[in-house]
């Protein structure tokens, strides 16, 4: 785990040289603006219409930061030929992916928690109410994010930079389309066909799952129960599992 935190916080380091958060910060910093003047129309009656608005734009630049963080790691090392000295070392491929992936997972977790507050004080300026599922919504968020995260690193172990991008991209904002289509398909096919678009509809990630935005946004919901938060974790922790065993089934095979 020496290792794998080791990595992780050089691609920490990494963000920072980039000035990746920073970028994150200039957002933060135009969300409160953007909030200043929105509160000088008054937010009386709007506080359902605020949060969901808050809720989309980190919705938005949190998979934004993601996927760009996450698809530029293997594909830079290989064409900076920064991979070589690390594999030099007594390091495994293994240690190496996980490293790294938790490094992107760490500076998106970074990104969006550095947003939540930025967003948070600028809506508690105008006494926005706050109820208990948005500290759900928060925590389901990340969650969703580290999915995101392990899908992006799968797909570009596997393709280019730009096309793991795009297809991120896609699953991320068409994911509730895409599920509704296959469950549309399924029910319109006969059975065997059907049974198809069922399991494809169960292997595809389901990022509307950990999107909890619309819920926090209404007034005097109550929390979700705890059980669907474990159910979550728990889908989490085996999807990004699968996806690091993709990523390391096809680094692993990859002649450096």
């Amino acid at each position: 785990m020496k290792v794998w935190f080791a990595l992780a916080k050089g691609v920490v380091l990494e963000s920072l040289r980039r000035k990746d958060l920073w970028v994150v910060a200039i957002l933060g910093f135009l969300m409160m603006i953007s909030a200043g003047a929105l509160g000088f129309f008054g937010f009386e009656g709007l506080q359902a219409f605020a949060k969901d608005l808050a809720a989309t734009v980190l919705g938005l630049f949190s998979t934004v930061i993601a996927v760009i963080t996450t698809a530029r790691l293997m594909p830079d090392e290989i064409k900076n030929r920064t991979l070589y000295p690390l594999l030099a070392r007594p390091i495994r491929r293994l240690d190496l992916l996980i490293g790294k992936l938790l490094g992107a997972i760490f500076v998106t977790w970074m990104s969006f928690l550095l947003l939540c507050i930025a967003t948070g004080l600028a809506l508690l300026v105008f006494r926005v109410q706050f109820e208990p599922i948005m500290a759900q919504y928060v925590l389901c968020k990340l969650l969703g994010l580290a999915v995101l995260c392990s899908l992006t690193f799968a797909l570009s172990t596997i393709m280019t930079q730009a096309a793991a991008a795009t297809v991120s991209f896609i699953f991320a904002f068409g994911s509730s389309m895409i599920t509704r289509a296959l469950v549309m398909a399924h029910e319109s096919n006969p059975r065997g066909a059907g049974y198809g678009f069922k399991v494809l509809n169960g292997v595809l990630p389901q990022f509307g799952l950990f999107d909890l935005g619309g819920r926090a946004a209404n007034m005097n919901w109550g929390p979700v129960p705890i059980w669907v938060i474990g159910s979550l974790f728990a889908y989490a922790i085996v999807y990004s599992s699968a996806m690091l065993f993709i990523s390391w089934m096809k680094f692993n095979r990859q002649a450096i």
